[in-house]
């Protein structure tokens, strides 16, 4: 793969979180947030959708950057969306002292409730 090819798949996937983090009532930055991330979705469109290659050719550097920037929203997206599943599902499968010493606890607080 080409470095232009490299950097428009990772600027449409930074545009595509961007518009996600914009809709979704999971992200909740406030207004300036989603401003922000509206600016992000605008302009990675822009680059990802421009004709001429003359004026904003990819550097190692900046097709870099935009992978890091891309993974940094993908994480976002799991961290909102998934994280507490996976969370739940690695303490059991794991069996971890934390966790279960967590949930006993949960369940003494229960009985007191009741």
């Amino acid at each position: 793969m080409s470095l232009e090819t490299l950097s428009n798949l990772f600027v449409s996937i930074i545009a595509l979180w961007a518009v996600w983090a914009i809709l979704s009532n999971q992200v909740r930055d406030g207004i300036a947030g989603k401003l922000i991330y509206a600016a992000i979705a605008l302009s990675g469109y822009a680059i990802a959708t421009r004709a001429e290659s003359i004026y904003l050719t990819p550097t190692v550097a900046g097709v870099t950057f935009h992978a890091s920037l891309a993974l940094a929203g993908l994480r976002h997206f799991v961290m909102v969306t998934w994280w507490e599943r996976i969370k739940t599902w690695l303490c059991r499968y794991l069996h971890c002292e934390h966790c279960l010493y967590r949930d006993t606890r949960r369940v003494k607080i229960e009985r007191r409730k009741s």
